[in-house]
C-alpha cells in the first residue's frame, strides 16, 4: 500500500493474528465499550504500537500510529 497512511514492514509478523505473509503497519489498539444504559460508551487507544496485516485493520479498531 502506498500513499497516506501506509508504512513499511517493520515486524515478522502481525501483532493481533500472527500472520507473516503480507505487509504489515504500524497501529495504535483501541479498546471499545458499547454504550449501556448505566454506563457511557468509552474508546480507549493503547499507547503501545503494534503491527497488523490487512485483514485486521479491515476487522478491528485502530488508529495509524
Amino acid at each position: 500500500m502506498t500513499g497516506p497512511g501506509a508504512s513499511s514492514p517493520t515486524a515478522d509478523a502481525c501483532t493481533s493474528c500472527g500472520r507473516d505473509d503480507e505487509p504489515l503497519h504500524a497501529v495504535h489498539r483501541i479498546y471499545v465499550t458499547p454504550e449501556a444504559w448505566d454506563t457511557p460508551g468509552r474508546a480507549d487507544v493503547q499507547d503501545e504500537v503494534e503491527h497488523w496485516c490487512f485483514a485486521c485493520r479491515t476487522q478491528y479498531p485502530h488508529e495509524d500510529a
